[in-house]
């Protein structure tokens, strides 16, 4: 039986909801309507997120390569011809994701990319959380070049993007005003507050995320992480 679109996107979504990503997968890829499916923006999108974010949760490297470039292979099917936030946010999102198994030239090529697809999600919704985390996240690695390394980098790789912890900072707690439970969120703000000196702020963002509740195993990380910086 071809299920309406519309019955499939709510569904998925109320899947994500509940943290179940492998479940979404099976889903759309199990739809007897693959024809429609595969030509739906809207379906595709919320399969390439589900493929990313189960990606989080595997141990196994290879298994985890695989679900990011499987999300990407979704979204570059579509970036061209449509303008949609979330396709240059999940193109952001799992093109940074990948940067674990890039060599530095490859993480520095595609950093301004990055910058460029989550600025333009964020001009098309400007008060997504998921997007602003994206870009702090962007904007503390970046800042997180030491000048030695830059300077190699630029002399090596060519330019690289520049970025400060304040601008990281104003970011992570754009996103954590929209999106309080983001406990990623917490600690790279608590993160921020480390690398700015000002440690009382850093404290008080540790113990708030240390408190929290995770939702799955990935979040357990962040919870265990905050809870060993207090």
């Amino acid at each position: 039986m071809f299920l309406p679109m519309e019955e499939i996107i709510n569904k998925a979504d109320k899947l994500h909801d509940q943290c179940k990503h492998d479940e979404i997968i099976e889903f759309i890829n199990q739809q007897e309507d693959q024809d429609n499916v595969n030509k739906n923006v809207e379906i595709n999108w919320r399969l390439a997120r589900a493929y990313y974010n189960q990606s989080d949760l595997e141990e196994d490297r290879d298994t985890k390569l695989k679900y990011i470039q499987t999300s990407l292979e979704i979204i570059n099917k579509f970036i061209p011809t449509n303008e949609h936030p979330d396709l240059y946010k999940w193109w952001a999102i799992s093109t940074s994701g990948l940067g674990e198994f890039l060599s530095s030239k490859e993480k520095v090529g595609n950093a301004p990319k990055i910058q460029e697809y989550a600025l333009k999600s964020l001009n098309l919704r400007p008060n997504d959380s998921i997007t602003l985390f994206l870009l702090g996240r962007w904007s503390y690695s970046v800042a997180s070049i030491s000048w030695i390394e830059r300077g190699v980098a630029n002399a090596l790789f060519g330019k690289v993007p520049n970025a400060t912890y304040q601008e990281a900072l104003d970011y992570f707690l754009s996103s954590y005003q929209i999106d309080p439970t983001l406990i990623r969120c917490i600690v790279s703000i608590a993160d921020c507050y480390t690398q700015l000196k000002q440690y009382e702020k850093a404290n008080e963002y540790y113990t708030i995320a240390a408190s929290m509740t995770p939702k799955n195993k990935f979040e357990e990380k962040f919870v265990l992480e905050a809870k060993n910086k207090i």
